[in-house]
């Protein structure tokens, strides 16, 4: 039988869809079907009141009538410091991320038979650590032990591998979501899964093909209607065309041309939408992920200069769009896979969570020996233990643990340097620039790197430390913007006054769980400035204060 207290779970916390999976007492990934007997969950929160908050369909649904009371797409929000009111309570992304997991977790409770505690949440791979953390921190206000975060790339892979034996393969993921797109490439080998190199845009994803198809509906609607007709004084037209569009854009994947029927302010109209209409008027947004396509190929050209993609996977259920894979074909002569693009990444989040609880019990088990074949042996015990605990075969759990995955940093780190090129600097606007110590696509750990940098008063007599974290998808980081990081900043203070350009010395490393370190030294009177960044945009008390609010909720779908 199996035990409900080894049971973890796989959630692929989507922009648009959510899903939740675990591996059964089979050994077989098995997706939670929810209320409405289907395998995923709109990303959508509805605040019906002050105490009953509704996440689904029905959410979805509310949108028409009272949009001003639904949040959607809250994906693209994490890591930033937005905030919702709700009959006068703040709600911040991670605290409306928090309810949709805590549905889920419901849905998984409520099919599995077992509750829902430990869980492995996945993020796009182009996820800075801010937005990784915000992540986590979702999962720990809705009440989960979150017992890691891992790319959805990643996850596709592993359950790729895990349903086709694939080995040894360079595989290209492209995953086009509903709200963020990234490009990934993974080398796929017996016991590792490997990211090489990562690119995205976290602002692009089906819902933008949506709105594209909703303004054309809107537009070809008014020329339609009487002269003097105004649908957008119709709040719930509008929101209805929101539906609609989606569900016609989903329709166009498999036939040439639908029908639409439009009916608002009074007024009704009939619009036919082709396929080859709609693929020109969003062959902009096709455009932006084939751009992204090529630089993750020149950054792969750069790092392994003999690298071939053997395999191509579509994953995210906009890559069920014809054009998707119509393009990656003619621009690349790739023959893309469509793997299972809705579900992938919840069942391999499912099996990842299930190798770090079998990886774990073997580490417990082997630091009781006292020497190398009585660790062999006793991490051998553990998964014959955890074999009959669970009901899951020995060979599947002894597999799961030894896959290692190796994942790459998203963004770049820097210090904000000052520009003093100009000999006439300080009597200007003062000019800051972010210098980067560690790159976007550097593995993890990254290993120490160094900077030296130098005061650029006479008589300064502190030196200031601030940390930031690159923002946005750019082709190069001299480019790209950069936010300062919570508690990313210090000063080493109580210094006697020192002569322009003394020297400081910093270093810097990222571990590979997003541990952010930075030492900096006055190196004439070795005082110096330690600062542990552990990327966030909530302190621990907000995390806090935010799960006894969302605790205090009920949240139904």
């Amino acid at each position: 039988m199996h035990e409900e207290s080894l049971r973890v779970f796989g959630i692929d916390l989507g922009t648009t869809y959510s899903a939740i999976a675990y591996v059964d007492e089979s050994g077989r990934t098995t997706v939670c079907r929810n209320t409405d007997n289907l395998e995923t969950i709109p990303s959508v929160v509805y605040f019906e009141n002050e105490s009953n908050v509704v996440v689904g369909s029905v959410a979805k649904e509310s949108a028409v009538t009272q949009p001003d009371r639904v949040v959607a797409l809250i994906k693209r929000a994490m890591g930033r410091t937005d905030v919702f009111d709700f009959d006068g309570k703040p709600y911040t992304p991670e605290s409306i991320s928090a309810l949709i997991l805590k549905q889920l977790a419901q849905d998984g409770t409520a099919y599995s038979g077992g509750e829902v505690s430990k869980v492995v949440i996945t993020v796009p791979a182009y996820f800075g650590m801010l937005e990784r953390d915000a992540t986590k921190n979702a999962g720990k206000i809705a009440g989960l032990d979150v017992i890691g975060i891992v790319p959805e790339p990643v996850a596709a892979a592993l359950h790729y591998e895990a349903t086709t034996g694939a080995e040894d393969k360079t595989v290209l993921v492209y995953d086009l979501g509903g709200g963020t797109f990234d490009t990934t490439v993974i080398r796929v080998s017996q016991n590792e899964i490997e990211v090489v190199c990562t690119d995205g845009d976290d602002r692009l994803g089906g819902a933008d093909w949506d709105a594209r198809l909703r303004d054309h509906l809107l537009a070809s609607f008014t020329e339609q209607v009487p002269p003097g007709t105004d649908p957008e004084d119709d709040e719930e037209f509008l929101q209805s065309l929101v539906t609609l569009a989606e569900t016609t854009k989903k329709q166009l994947s498999t036939v040439e041309s639908r029908p639409v029927a439009l009916r608002g302010a009074g007024a009704s109209a009939r619009i036919d939408v082709t396929r080859g209409q709609f693929e020109e008027m969003t062959k902009d947004l096709l455009d932006k992920s084939i751009d992204i396509v090529r630089r993750t190929l020149a950054t792969l050209e750069k790092k392994a200069p003999d690298a071939e993609i053997d395999e191509v996977l579509l994953v995210g259920g906009s890559t069920n769009m014809p054009a998707v894979a119509e393009r990656l074909r003619a621009e690349f002569g790739w023959e893309p896979k469509l793997h299972d693009p809705h579900l992938a990444v919840a069942k391999g989040a499912a099996l990842y969570a299930l190798g770090r609880v079998v990886h774990k019990e073997q580490a417990a088990a082997r630091a009781q020996a006292t020497s190398g074949a009585e660790a062999d042996a006793k991490a051998a015990e553990a998964v014959s233990d955890l074999e009959t605990r669970t009901g899951i075969s020995a060979g599947t759990l002894a597999g799961l643990a030894a896959k290692e995955t190796r994942n790459v940093l998203p963004k770049a780190f820097g210090v904000k340097l000052q520009d003093v090129d100009d000999p006439d600097w300080e009597n200007k606007p003062k000019r800051f620039y972010v210098h980067h110590l560690v790159h976007a696509n550097d593995p993890l750990p990254t290993g120490e790197r160094e900077l030296d940098a130098y005061t650029v008063k006479e008589g300064q007599r502190q030196i200031e430390i601030e940390l930031y974290e690159q923002s946005g998808a750019v082709a190069g980081e001299e480019m790209a913007e950069n936010k300062l990081l919570n508690d990313g900043k210090g000063t080493i203070g109580g210094l006697p006054p020192l002569p322009v350009r003394s020297p400081v010395h910093m270093t810097m490393t990222v571990d590979d769980e997003g541990l952010l370190t930075v030492k900096a030294v006055e190196t004439t009177t070795g005082k110096s400035l330690d600062i542990q960044v552990r990327v966030s945009v909530l302190s621990d008390q907000q995390v806090e204060e935010a799960a006894n609010a969302v605790s205090a909720l009920t949240v139904s779908s």
